[in-house]
């Protein structure tokens, strides 16, 4: 009976035990749901508002671009400041602050700015170029080449064949503008071996940067290239002209000059390509003359310079002292000894003759160029035949 009793009593408290765990249980699940709205609403909020601070930010940052890209460095200097003030972290925006501080000439900020960006990133192309700019300015020439050719092997993040391009182009003016030609030279190589055949406007650019490195045969090669993708550019055709002059390649100087002459006519191509003909027209060396043509040459180069020394020598005897230099009473009594075998029968039998002949006749125009002054027409031509001659028996 006892058994029986408590079995009974245990099964009408049952339900009412259920119950009550139900209802805890509701309550429970109750009061979390407004915790989960709250929680959704706080991630919610902090998420906006960190989409707000990297919108700000962004804003900041492009209005810092347009103000520096417009030459306002001060107004850039307080946008790129407040774009860090949202995202103190971001290493675009502090590069960008120290450009600004750049192109404001605060260099001391700068270069510290981008020193501790380049403890970070060494490797970046940017950073090189900028502390390049900064040690350029500041005259400290050995370390700007070497951020500049950091710069060149760093990386890069947008088009990095023609930022390295950009960077080998401002190392080769720079390195001109101080006077090192042969480092110069060498980078000016690397340069023109890279560009691609039919970019004729950066051939051309590179040919004006040999010419200032005193190479004219790597810059008449670059203008040549050139050419190849616009033969009738005016510019051009008048470089490549001039190039071959400063070599002594006359009869490609004739005829690029002839051609830009043509296509934009200049009183200085005109000159030139005058000069280049009377060259052309008095050189008994020329290739392809026949041997009547070479001797009649230099039986007139003779004859002309002849007539220049007298000259010379006139204008010093009409001077106080009344004494020629010496050099040229030298040249005269050469040319007494030798005027007798200089006709047309003695050429045509000697060639040797021809050349002493000639030999005298450089001799005459370096000598009354140096102690009368520069001559023009036939001695000039004549004057640049024989240095030509004489710098081909030197090589």
């Amino acid at each position: 009976m006892t058994n029986l009793s408590y079995l009974n009593k245990t099964m009408s408290t049952a339900p009412s035990n259920i119950a009550l765990r139900y209802s805890q249980r509701r309550v429970l699940l109750l009061s979390l749901v407004p915790l989960v709205l709250l929680f959704l609403i706080t991630v919610t909020l902090s998420r906006t508002y960190h989409v707000r601070e990297q919108h700000l930010a962004q804003q900041w940052f492009a209005q810092g671009n347009r103000d520096l890209a417009s030459g306002n460095p001060s107004e850039a200097l307080a946008d790129f400041r407040n774009a860090l003030s949202y995202e103190p972290g971001n290493e675009l925006f502090q590069l960008r602050l120290a450009e600004a501080l750049l192109a404001g000439d605060r260099l001391p900020e700068a270069n510290s700015y981008l020193l501790n960006l380049w403890d970070r990133t060494p490797g970046s192309g940017q950073i090189n170029l900028d502390l390049a700019h900064i040690a350029e300015r500041m005259g400290q020439i050995d370390p700007a080449i070497r951020y500049y050719r950091q710069a060149l092997f760093g990386s890069w993040e947008t088009d990095p064949a023609k930022q390295r391009e950009n960077v080998r182009l401002e190392l080769c003016r720079f390195l001109l503008d101080h006077g090192r030609l042969a480092e110069a030279g060498e980078e000016l190589s690397a340069l023109a071996a890279e560009i691609p055949s039919e970019d004729g406007p950066l051939h051309k650019l590179t040919g004006d940067l040999f010419l200032r490195a005193g190479d004219s045969a790597r810059a008449f090669t670059e203008f040549e290239t050139a050419l190849r993708s616009d033969p009738r550019e005016g510019q051009w055709l008048g470089d490549a002209g001039k190039a071959a002059y400063d070599l002594g390649d006359y009869q490609k100087a004739e005829n690029y000059l002839a051609r830009a002459n043509r296509a934009n006519p200049s009183d200085a191509n005109r000159e030139l390509l005058e000069t280049v003909r009377t060259v052309l027209r008095a050189d008994p060396y020329l290739s392809g003359l026949s041997d009547d043509e070479q001797v009649r040459r230099t039986q007139h180069a003779f004859e002309q310079a002849m007539t220049r020394l007298q000259s010379c020598t006139a204008s010093f005897s009409a001077q106080p002292n009344g004494a020629a230099a010496p050099q040229l009473q030298t040249l005269s009594k050469n040319v007494d000894e030798l005027k007798g075998r200089v006709n047309l029968q003695t050429l045509s039998r000697e060639r040797g003759t021809r050349d002493e002949a000639m030999h005298l006749v450089f001799q005459i125009e370096k000598v009354t160029a140096g102690v009368c002054g520069k001559p023009s027409g036939v001695d000039q031509a004549l004057l640049l035949i024989g240095n030509r001659r004489e710098g081909s028996s030197n090589e």
